[in-house]
């Protein structure tokens, strides 16, 4: 058609994702904006509209009410708007259920894709992803050393045995069928306490994965080590470094006489001085919530009771679609099938959608 394209995603992740699939430059909605952090305030903006004449959006489920109003604000009046994004996944971490809102309003074009195609017809992940928005019990093959199907199953009763299950997944399963635990696999849980929450299994997984050894570097903070090729993720927006929530690195230098720490995101090196590291933390194991607009090769979801209260449809749906090649659901079916029976999305008050529908 001739036009101008901008491509932007929410994640630094799901904007390299983005790129790999188009084969064109793909952006964080921040950096398409072009934050400036001396004025704390986006250079896009209804005088300086984004040059393109399509913008395209990924993830959008993810958008919450202050970044696309920044963005919408931003698109010129000429220029079309194109937002792509899941609405069975996890609601926005900001306030605001924008993309549900503007398909409720009725006021903008939807398409809904309802067809499976290609890999859909042999992958049981997107299948049992399909099964699990419809309320039915994904059907998985239990763990064997000779697994058919790409959707795996091990039933360790009790969280200190998913503990064990999950070492004995990463030092056997996941290298005998072809995959590199330190590169390849992304634990997933529901939250960060607990035996099978986010912070216990990083400490299991770092020593597994990336142990100690005389030529890495290692530095203590805050109960935690942080060691030369461990994964990380940063925890807050920062926009100097131009660093956001969810980013995911690998730290390549810790430099122990200039006190600072480097780490490599996608195609950038970001350096952290000591007492910035409050703004990263081990990455072996996330939560669903922060794995959101992000893919993996492989991905072990521990689901138990221990995490009732964040046990959703949502919230397993959401985790298991991360995963491209593999996925490995540990824990008992109960809970399995509690997080699937367990709607919990969660009301939330936004006058988006009526404030957008004409005034009758």
């Amino acid at each position: 058609m001739g036009k101008s394209i901008a491509l932007a995603s929410p994640t630094g992740r799901a904007a390299q994702r983005l790129s790999e699939m188009t084969g064109q430059e793909a952006k964080t909605i921040h950096r398409l904006l072009e934050f400036d952090p001396k004025s704390m305030k986006f250079k896009r903006d209804p005088e300086n509209p984004i040059p393109a004449d399509a913008i395209a959006i990924d993830e959008a489920s993810m958008l919450d009410l202050f970044l696309a109003n920044s963005l919408v604000k931003a698109v010129a009046l000429d220029a079309q708007l194109l937002l792509v994004g899941d609405t069975d996944q996890l609601p926005s971490v900001g306030p605001g259920a924008v993309l549900q809102d503007l398909i409720a309003s009725q006021q903008i074009p939807v398409v809904r894709l309802t067809q499976v195609f290609r890999q859909a017809q042999t992958s049981q992940i997107v299948s049992n992803a399909h099964r699990i928005n419809q309320g039915q019990l994904p059907r998985l093959e239990p763990v064997s050393n000779d697994p058919q199907s790409d959707c795996l199953w091990l039933g360790a009763p009790e969280p200190e045995h998913g503990v064990q299950a999950i070492r004995d997944l990463i030092t056997d399963l996941i290298p005998n069928v072809g995959f590199d635990p330190a590169s390849d696999v992304q634990v997933l849980c529901p939250m960060t306490r607990g035996e099978v929450g986010t912070r216990n299994l990083n400490t299991v997984l770092q020593h597994l994965i990336n142990p100690p050894s005389a030529d890495k570097a290692e530095i203590g903070r805050g109960g935690m080590t942080l060691r030369v090729g461990d994964r990380v993720i940063q925890k807050v927006n920062d926009y100097n470094r131009e660093v956001f929530n969810g980013d995911l690195g690998m730290i390549t230098v810790i430099d122990l006489d200039e006190q600072d720490v480097t780490v490599q995101f996608a195609e950038r090196s970001v350096i952290y001085d000591y007492a910035d590291l409050n703004e990263i933390t081990l990455a072996w194991a996330v939560t669903i919530h922060k794995a959101q607009g992000s893919e993996y090769p492989v991905v072990i979801l521990p689901i138990y009771m221990q995490h009732y209260l964040m046990l959703s449809r949502n919230l397993i749906y959401t985790g298991l679609t991360r995963a491209r090649k593999l996925a490995i659901l540990v824990g008992p079916q109960k809970a399995i099938a509690l997080a699937v029976r367990q709607v919990k999305a969660q009301q939330r008050y936004t006058l988006l959608d009526h404030r957008l529908n004409p005034v009758t």
